[in-house]
């Protein structure tokens, strides 16, 4: 599937029946998935933790009310596999929410649909294509409500594509280098950052509210050293990522892309965006290790969005075949 065979398929979703108000419950469950994967770069969710969420949207931007089960068991399966807890399919006939519950009903947006959504501005077009479904006037509303506004630094120009194998080559330096930003900046705004990060951290007695992550300042200028709508983040005014984020998730709740720290506690396996090497994020996590420049990590420790502050932590190795990068809480890789 290409990003026009993906938009056709959007623009084709059943959303009315013969005297009845459009149910916009179909691009409802698509809008949220399509944030939750720009958020946590997960295409599975469980129904547990969909059912608050989309009944939120379905009752604030739906004409025609229906349960959040609907969607969750009705969108096309070119598009969309839900499966219950074994992981047996579950076929289109009507489920109840008590039914998705009791099975541990989870689904997973299709590969295919994923490819489309890792191109540059991949996630944005297709979530536009949906909003065409909506009044002019509650878009604005709804970009914000699934976290779908785009950030002002996204690149228009298409990258060329590779799937990673195990023995896929990476990347040459020339082809990933970004920007060229002086090394001595780089490392200044990096170690304003760390101090300003240590302050909160003493200010709050521990994990930092997000909220008061979004307002630092480095020389008069203010830099937007995270992006809330993405675990990887490179400044505008940088030419290597900053930052790394895991958010916080329910001990019920599955993430398919876990970060974890290894047995050793000195190395963290961080996720590619995606599975694609030439992805914008994961060629700014590589120009990190490439230039030994240190970034944090902020993992989240509790539903109401406060983090952990860790740093300074450097890339250390990166493993194409698993789709991650090795980052070390220890130093920056040797020659």
């Amino acid at each position: 599937m290409d990003e026009s065979g993906l938009h056709e398929q959007l623009r084709n979703l059943q959303t009315e029946r013969i005297g009845e108000p459009h149910a916009l419950h179909k691009p409802l469950l698509l809008l949220w998935l399509f944030g939750r994967y720009l958020d946590e770069r997960s295409p599975t969710t469980t129904f547990e933790a969909a059912e608050g969420p989309l009944n939120h949207l379905i009752d604030r931007f739906s004409l025609r009310k229906v349960p959040a089960s609907q969607p969750f068991w009705e969108l096309k399966r070119t598009l969309w596999t839900p499966t219950t807890e074994v992981g047996s399919p579950i076929a289109e006939t009507p489920r109840s929410p008590k039914w998705l519950r009791d099975n541990g009903a989870q689904g997973s947006l299709t590969s295919e649909v994923v490819n489309v959504l890792d191109e540059p501005r991949g996630i944005f077009t297709a979530a536009d294509v949906l909003y065409e479904y909506f009044a002019p006037n509650v878009v604005d509303a709804l970009r914000s409500a699934v976290r779908l506004v785009p950030p002002v630094f996204l690149r228009t120009a298409a990258l060329k594509r590779e799937t990673p194998t195990a023995t896929t080559k990476l990347p040459q330096t020339r082809r990933t280098k970004g920007r060229e930003v002086s090394i001595d900046f780089e490392r200044s705004v990096r170690n304003a950052v760390f101090e300003w990060l240590e302050d909160l951290t003493t200010q709050n007695g521990g994990p930092i509210p997000f909220a008061q992550m979004t307002n630092f300042i480095f020389e008069g200028t203010r830099i937007p050293i995270l992006n809330p709508q993405s675990g990887i983040h490179k400044p505008a005014k940088l030419g290597s990522a900053l930052s790394i984020k895991t958010v916080y998730r329910r001990p019920t709740e599955e993430r398919p892309y876990e970060d974890e720290v290894d047995g050793s506690g000195r190395i963290l396996r961080y996720k590619y965006r995606g599975e694609d090497p030439l992805h914008s994020d994961n060629v700014s996590l590589r120009n990190a290790m490439e230039r030994k420049l240190p970034l944090f990590w902020l993992k989240g420790v509790d539903p109401n969005a406060h983090y952990e502050a860790h740093f300074p932590l450097w890339l250390t190795a990166e493993r194409p075949d698993q789709h991650l990068f090795e980052v070390s809480f220890e130093g920056p890789p040797k020659d």
